[in-house]
């Protein structure tokens, strides 16, 4: 490491030395001075030394102890202790792994194995997280040729002490090119980091980002230096500014952005006192305020990481062009290149598209929209060229209002948005390379914008180029299976272009306080109106941007078996075409949300609205279907539906006349048939009947429940199903005549799944029965289950009412933070406050449960005592604090 970064407050080696021979306890002195110098390396790094310095005093530190650790216990001329790895690089953070390699010779004694060995304890002994090898040269020459991993390792060894010439024969035998030829050294390289970034869903964007491994991390910036080693015997990034592969403002941001990497991987070790690279919300807080930003609500974290995911962007645009241009110069440059013109400013050229000179945006700046059209239109292109990637970046000054104010640059966007190809992935082209964010000063507000919580896992930028991908991909017959409905609307929409507006502006407003949907609907519209699209085409853009959550706050909260709330939400949709694109959009948007939260339920929920919603657009001002005639058909739908055809009629109809009306408007004809069937074959009444349906048409699992009404029946019900690993997603609660209890709950596996096979139905019948039958007091629930993620949050529970008098009943909210159990603790509380429940919507946003109960009294009607109110409310806080 050399002299220039020893530092005696770090370590004093004359002191260290007295205290070793004084003490005769090395162990105790090396832990010792090791703790002392992580603590003055955390007080540096508190008072903000620069990270590069720190970095390097970390390696000469661990260089010194190292060296003398191995004084103490290997005294053979047998053997080299080599650095390799990170610690080669001499890039170690406080918890790093200290890589090493032993070379040894190839006989070495078996006693000198021994000190090796008793070394490599001793590290471990005091602190040191170690990994290592022992090797001959020959067998570093033979796992080099086999292993790219481990050729790169060595390319990147130090020698710490020991024998030199060994090192030196090592890395003279492993330094043949012969082994990996720079270009097949390249090519897998290309692809280890094609097969990372998949792993991370190649998105640099994602809010747990892993700082090491996720694409713009540090190992796409120690990519770019061992491909520049490979080829050019060269590891310091700084000489590709001489070798005019960077420019010097391109390696200030290259060294910028790792040094802020280094910085929040520093800090990260501080925070968990041990080696961790991923940057989970728990540690989101600590890290940003080690990093300055000290807002004490989420608005410090949300700044912090917005600085983070814009900087990390930058080192994943940069690893692109590199990378670009060492596949020019070491797969390229032999072959005889291919050039095809397109036009007179552009051109092909070995299939990735460039300038035909480095004026062109200069001369023509309509150019730096038309080069992403034509990459549409000719879908064979790779790519842009990296030294034309260059240019782009180097002309966005260009991008002013008198470019924006110039129709040829309007109508060249609004023709790339009307391609019939590539529209998603030539957005997030255009926002890698900086020019959406600089046509759109709205959009720049919200690149790297994050929200903090569990719900949104993309940053705003992110989501929103996710859900235009989400939106071009529904027409395309890879996503008929999955999306049935979506594929046959968007192949039937007239303008598929104000689709892709509206999820352009959906979430545009978002950090800006208040309530973004509304905020985003002047952005929407002002750019419509420069973009000379119709008053028709404008508005109907700007009601999608203003009304792009209701389709899911109708399905998530209302009860869309009620023909009142179809009729209402109808009103709102206005005609069949505002109803399609807003489903789409809805799709699109869940799904650019987390893609984990899109299954069967939320499928079957949504597609079901919009059916229901059609039905009622299309009768229009008919007269609505009476009450009786719905009934009737239900029943008769029912009674073909019960496959025990020895069940007779009389039987059947005695069973219905003991539950209301209400039961045949709440359940599907299929539920009605399965109910009845079950019930009918129950010979004992006094035990409870507990059946389950793998598969339903509510797109979930569901559950029934018939037993003689008590209390706890809910409470008991949801909490077995809760220790079963299932999540109760609806729940429809009945109490017939005869004052029996029919429950039906609608659940899914904790992964959104169905239940899969009749082992898993058995198992779930089986607790749940055996629950229900126990006569052990369900009150004691235990603590809560922690969860890591959640630990982050501190959301208070709130409980409001509000009548439905229409269904003659209360309507029951409970916002809390989501844990396993709060069904049943809820249940618990009602049944305690005499209140009923008939119906259940269960709604999980991320780190947030919003549950919604439609309750009745103990005489089947609205709640309207206050008392009763303020039971539930301070009961419910007190189960679920």
């Amino acid at each position: 490491m050399g002299n220039v970064i020893a530092d005696k407050f770090l370590f004093d080696e004359v002191l260290f030395q007295r205290e070793l021979k004084q003490q005769n306890q090395p162990l105790s002195t090396f832990k010792t001075t090791l703790k002392d110098g992580h603590d003055y390396l955390i007080e540096e790094f508190k008072s903000g030394e620069n990270i590069e310095l720190i970095v390097k005093k970390q390696g000469w530190f661990i260089d010194r102890l190292l060296v003398f650790a191995w004084q103490q216990f290997v005294d053979s001329e047998d053997y080299s202790l080599v650095a390799v790895g990170g610690y080669g690089r001499s890039e170690l953070m406080l918890a790093s792994d200290i890589d090493l390699m032993i070379l040894e010779k190839r006989w070495a004694n078996k006693d000198n194995k021994q000190q090796v060995s008793s070394f490599l304890t001793f590290l471990w002994d005091f602190g040191l997280e170690v990994g290592h090898s022992v090797r001959t040269v020959k067998e570093c020459q033979y796992e080099a040729k086999n292993d790219i991993t481990i050729m790169t390792n060595i390319m990147e060894s130090r020698l710490l002490c020991g024998n030199k010439k060994i090192y030196e024969k090592m890395r003279k035998a492993t330094n043949s090119k012969k082994f990996w030829p720079a270009r097949k050294y390249f090519e897998s390289k290309l692809i280890e980091q094609k097969t990372r970034h998949e792993k991370y869903n190649d998105s640099e964007s994602k809010l747990e980002p892993n700082i090491k491994e996720s694409p713009g991390g540090l190992r796409d910036i120690q990519m770019i230096s061992w491909v520049a080693k490979r080829h050019f015997d060269n590891i310091d990034l700084s000489s590709l500014v001489k070798q005019k592969f960077l420019t010097k403002e391109e390696y200030r941001l290259l060294e910028s952005g790792r040094n802020l990497l280094w910085r929040v991987r520093f800090a990260l070790h501080m925070t968990t006192n041990r080696r961790e690279d991923r940057l989970l919300f728990e540690y989101q807080r600590p890290v940003a305020e080690l990093m300055g930003f000290t807002s004490k609500d989420n608005k410090g974290i949300e700044e912090f990481m917005k600085m983070y995911f814009k900087s990390i962007r930058e080192i994943s645009r940069l690893n692109e062009m590199l990378l670009q241009h060492f596949q020019e110069e070491i797969i390229y440059k032999k072959r005889k290149e291919k050039i095809i013109p397109i036009n007179a400013r552009f051109q092909k050229r070995n299939d990735y598209i460039e300038v035909v000179n480095k004026n062109i945006f200069k001369r023509y700046p309509f150019a730096l929209f038309e080069i992403f059209l034509l990459c549409q239109q000719n879908p064979t292109t790779k790519g842009v060229r990296a030294s034309t990637i260059r240019l782009i970046r180097s002309n966005l000054n260009l991008i002013d209002d008198d470019f924006r104010n110039d129709i040829r640059n309007q109508s060249l966007f609004i023709e790339i948005i009307k391609q019939p190809n590539l529209v998603g992935h030539k957005f997030r082209m255009m926002h890698r390379y900086g020019v959406l964010g600089a046509y759109m000063p709205t959009f720049a507000a919200i690149e790297g914008q994050m929200q903090f919580d569990l719900f949104h896992i993309f940053t705003v930028d992110e989501h929103i180029l996710t859900v235009i991908q989400n939106l071009r991909l529904f027409g395309t017959d890879a996503y008929k299976e999955k999306f049935p409905i979506c594929n046959g609307i968007t192949k039937k929409l007239p303008k598929l272009e104000l689709l892709y507006l509206a999820g352009l502006f959906h979430d545009i407003a978002k950090g800006r306080g208040g309530d973004h949907a509304k905020l985003g609907i002047k952005d929407a519209l002002d750019f419509c109106k420069l973009h000379r699209l119709s008053d028709y085409d404008s508005k109907l853009v700007a009601w999608l941007v203003e009304k792009h959550l209701l389709i899911s706050k109708t399905a998530q909260r209302e009860d869309i078996d009620d023909p009142v709330v179809i009729k209402r939400f109808a009103n709102e949709v206005r005609d069949q075409n505002h109803l399609d694109y807003l489903h789409i959009l809805t799709v699109a948007d869940i799904c650019g949300t987390n893609p984990e939260l899109w299954n069967s339920w939320k499928s079957t929920q949504l597609t079901n609205l919009y059916q229901h919603t059609l039905y009622e657009l299309r009768r229009g001002n008919e007269k609505p279907i009476l009450k009786k005639e719905r009934i009737k058909d239900t029943k008769q739908e029912s009674l073909v539906l019960i496959a025990d055809k020895n069940l007779l009629e009389q039987s059947i109809f005695g069973l219905w006349k003991t539950v209301d009306d209400d039961y045949f408007l709440r359940h599907n004809s299929d539920e009605i048939a399965w109910h009845t069937q079950g019930i009918l074959k129950h010979k004992n009444k006094a035990e409870p009947l507990v059946l389950v349906m793998k598969n339903s048409s509510r797109g979930g699992s569901l559950i029934f429940v018939y037993m003689q009404d008590r209390k706890n029946i809910f409470a008991t019900t949801t909490r077995a199903i809760e220790k079963l690993g299932l999540t109760v997603v609806d729940a429809k609660i009945i109490t017939n005549r005869r004052d029996f209890t029919l429950d039906t709950f609608v659940v899914l596996e904790n992964d959104g799944a169905l239940i899969k096979n009749n082992e898993r139905s058995n198992e779930v019948k089986n607790r749940i029965l055996k629950d229900l039958k126990s006569t052990t007091n369900i009150v004691d629930q235990g603590n809560w289950l922690e969860n890591r993620q959640l630990k982050s949050f501190n959301l208070p529970t709130h409980v409001t009412f509000e009548s439905d008098e229409n269904n003659n009943r209360t309507i029951m909210e409970v916002s809390t933070i989501d844990r396993p159990g709060i069904l049943s603790r809820i249940g618990l509380a009602m049944d305690m406050c005499g209140a009923k429940l008939q119906n259940a919507k269960i709604a999980t946003y991320g780190e947030r449960a919003e549950d919604i109960f439609y309750l009745q009294n103990d005489e089947n009607k609205m709640i309207e005592d206050p008392m009763k109110f303020e039971c539930l409310k301070s009961s419910i806080i007190d189960a679920l604090s």
